[in-house]
């Protein structure tokens, strides 16, 4: 059996002794050509090992073309380490696609549940105005008026319209820098949202 035509022959003709002889000839050196590149893991180069030889016995009847047993066993090794390397780097990337969407949503959420708080703390602030602060306030900043408007609708001045204006947001920045250490940013940005 020392000719790899023969063998080829035999292993294709459905032989198992002919397989037998094969997997305790080419193994020991698959292993030791496959063992480094898997990084030195025995699992994977066992693993690498053990699919080159079931497919060597599927693919049995196609032994036959094969010119050179050992370079075609080493060229199956090679496309087999090659396919872990893409699996594992596919693996890697939706793994890191994965944790990136999660940490992203994650995020979300909590810019969500705490802007909602900073929101629910502007509308209790906004409760603790006097009512004409209050009543001014809403008509600014959720009615969209303009001082002019306001001064009408209320029948007071402009004048005093700015100065009750200024008076609740200032005390509305008092309430939330107090209980929420907000910045001015932050402010702007909830103030905004009332509207």
């Amino acid at each position: 059996m020392s000719s790899e035509i023969v063998i080829c022959e035999r292993l294709a003709a459905g032989d198992e002794d002919a397989f037998t002889w094969l997997y305790e000839h080419y193994q020991p050196k698959l292993y030791l050509f496959v063992f480094p590149l898997t990084g030195f893991s025995r699992q994977d180069t066992d693993e690498v090992v053990q699919d080159i030889f079931v497919k060597l016995w599927l693919r049995k009847e196609t032994l036959v073309t094969v010119q050179s047993l050992q370079a075609y066993l080493f060229m199956m090794a090679k496309n087999r380490l090659y396919d872990l390397r893409m699996a594992a780097a596919r693996q890697s990337k939706a793994r890191e696609v994965l944790l990136q969407r999660q940490e992203e949503a994650h995020a979300d959420v909590q810019e969500k549940v705490q802007f909602n708080e900073y929101h629910e703390m502007a509308r209790r602030a906004i409760a603790g105005l006097t009512p004409q602060r209050r009543r001014i306030f809403m008509l600014r900043n959720e009615g969209g008026l303009s001082l002019d408007d306001i001064a009408i609708e209320l029948n007071i001045s402009k004048f005093a319209v700015k100065k009750q204006l200024y008076e609740a947001v200032k005390e509305v920045k008092t309430y939330l820098k107090k209980h929420a250490g907000l910045d001015a940013v932050l402010l702007a940005l909830i103030f905004n949202s009332l509207k």
